[in-house]
């Protein structure tokens, strides 16, 4: 199966889904052909790459998945979009836990080099299909306390879920909307790169307008402010990740 980086923190607002688009197209321009998989009921990375939200979800839905997948206006991205049926999935309306990883199973292995999944802001049944579909986990963490609190939770049900998914592992923490002259964000990343066993990503995400306002544009940073401090970021995010062979795994 294809590598499959899931992006998941059950906080919201920590970057999720600016990592997993901004990520795709950087890894897009370093050669690779991505796929986008939007799990989130709010579909904001479906629209931020200026994809059409859709009514029942292709991600979980019975039929031919080849035929799912959505080129984007970015070269070398293409998108499972959001469905509106995602939201009662959320809530019950999904028995098994490896529903997304068996219709990803049906992928072509020659159409893509990995998958990116865009998880939503909970532990709920949508994001543990996504941890069992997974080769590994990529966690923003925002740089702040209360997020930090969470990352604990988080990573807690990456451990839970290789229970179903043995070959997970945490592909990096990321620390994102970093301010290096912010007492509190220094603090934040020597607690995150001191306290936890898991992988930290040296890349941080800086906080930076251009990629708060990209998405209004349907563009990644990397697109919409090349020289700005986010896009730089990204980019070295995509070139650690390649660096640590994150796109070799299997789940």
């Amino acid at each position: 199966m294809l590598p499959v980086l899931s992006v998941a923190n059950q906080k919201g607002g920590v970057g999720k889904t600016t990592t997993a688009t901004s990520l795709g197209h950087a890894l897009a321009l370093a050669g690779r052909k991505i796929l986008v998989v939007d799990v989130d009921p709010q579909g904001n990375a479906t629209s931020g790459m200026g994809v059409e939200m859709v009514a029942t979800s292709p991600a979980f839905a019975a039929g031919a998945l080849p035929d799912a997948p959505v080129p984007t206006s970015w070269p070398g991205v293409s998108a499972i979009p959001s469905g509106r049926d995602l939201q009662a999935l959320a809530t019950g309306g999904l028995a098994s836990p490896t529903a997304l990883r068996d219709r990803l199973a049906r992928l072509p292995d020659a159409e893509f080099d990995a998958i990116l999944i865009d998880c939503p802001p909970s532990l709920g049944p949508l994001t543990q299909n996504a941890l069992a579909a997974s080769s590994a986990v990529i966690v923003p963490i925002q740089c702040e306390y209360y997020p930090l609190e969470g990352l604990v939770q988080l990573l807690a049900a990456v451990r839970q879920s290789a229970a179903v998914n043995p070959a997970i592992a945490v592909g990096g923490v990321l620390l994102t909307m970093y301010d290096p002259a912010a007492d509190l964000s220094r603090e934040v990343e020597a607690e995150v790169r001191t306290k936890i066993a898991e992988p930290v990503f040296t890349t941080v995400i800086p906080r930076d307008p251009a990629v708060a306002e990209a998405p209004s544009h349907c563009r990644s940073v990397i697109d919409y402010a090349p020289r700005s401090p986010g896009a730089r970021a990204y980019v070295h995010l995509a070139l650690e990740v390649l660096q640590r062979s994150l796109l070799n795994g299997t789940p």
